[in-house]
């Protein structure tokens, strides 16, 4: 995945649509788009009923430490044109899977839960025995509130096929087996197909200031812009104005839990970090 950049008037770029996981900056007449590493945070509880696979030759197994190689590969794999890469060489990926991969296992501020999955690729298909994905888990608090989803990802060969949702239900199973109360993860805004994945699973979106003014400013945008193309019917229009106000309230709210000195209302990741749980 790569930056685009696209020749254009400035007219045209100001009634370019608001894409809030994406910069996007104009120059000598040419429109830059490149990625804003903005993360919303997302949760929901272990008590959510026991979710099935309806893959039935899919091989699941508790992640071992040995397996970390063939877990750089996958990751390789699965991260080689994501959005969380864009612009990067592939010696840039590698590098990074290595370095996710010695912090999940040896990271100074949290440990590796069971409940991590990784999936072999069955029997019967070319590559017999390999990891196709892993959904890792970690913990960064004293007790069992909550665990964090700190890395998903399929192999491209095997993606779409419901290999994530088989391996986040079986760790979050063994979560709800094991005590604990809820699972976090978290996604690049820009990255859609794990947005929807995260919604589609059952995840909410935590509050968080940052993510809400960005998705004001989107919305007021996406209203002006309409209305100066001619776009909006009044049904529409009235749709638009819902959103603004609804997220124009939410920044107010989360402000006014920032001006009280309460950070850990106010941004997601003030409350899911190991700083925070201390």
């Amino acid at each position: 995945m790569r930056s685009r950049h696209i020749p254009m008037s400035r007219e045209q770029f100001d009634l370019l649509p608001c894409e809030i996981g994406w910069k996007q900056e104009y120059s000598d007449g040419v429109a830059h788009i490149s990625p804003r590493m903005a993360i919303a945070y997302t949760s929901l509880p272990t008590q959510t009923p026991e979710i099935s696979s309806v893959l039935t030759d899919i091989v699941l197994r508790p992640v071992l430490e040995s397996y970390e190689p063939e877990l750089m590969r996958c990751f390789q794999e699965a991260f080689a044109d994501a959005f969380e890469y864009c612009d990067q060489t592939i010696s840039q990926v590698k590098a990074s899977a290595k370095q996710c991969l010695r912090h999940f296992f040896q990271g100074p501020f949290h440990r590796w839960l069971p409940a991590s999955r990784i999936a072999l690729v069955p029997a019967n298909a070319p590559q017999a025995g390999t990891i196709a994905g892993a959904a890792l888990v970690i913990s960064q608090t004293r007790d069992k509130d909550w665990a964090l989803l700190d890395m998903l990802y399929v192999s491209p060969a095997v993606q779409r096929k419901g290999l994530a949702t088989a391996l986040v239900a079986s760790a979050l199973n063994e979560l709800h087996a094991s005590g604990w109360r809820r699972l976090v993860s978290r996604y690049q805004l820009g990255n859609k197909p794990s947005q929807a994945w995260h919604r589609r699973f059952g995840f909410v979106e935590e509050p968080d200031l940052g993510v809400a003014q960005l998705r004001l400013n989107a919305a007021e945008h996406d209203l002006w812009r309409r209305r100066q193309a001619g776009l909006l019917d009044r049904g529409e229009e009235e749709q638009l104005v819902q959103q603004c106000n609804h997220w124009a309230q939410e920044v107010e709210r989360l402000q006014r839990a920032l001006a009280q000195g309460k950070r850990a209302d106010a941004f997601a990741w003030q409350r899911f970090s190991p700083v925070a749980s201390d």
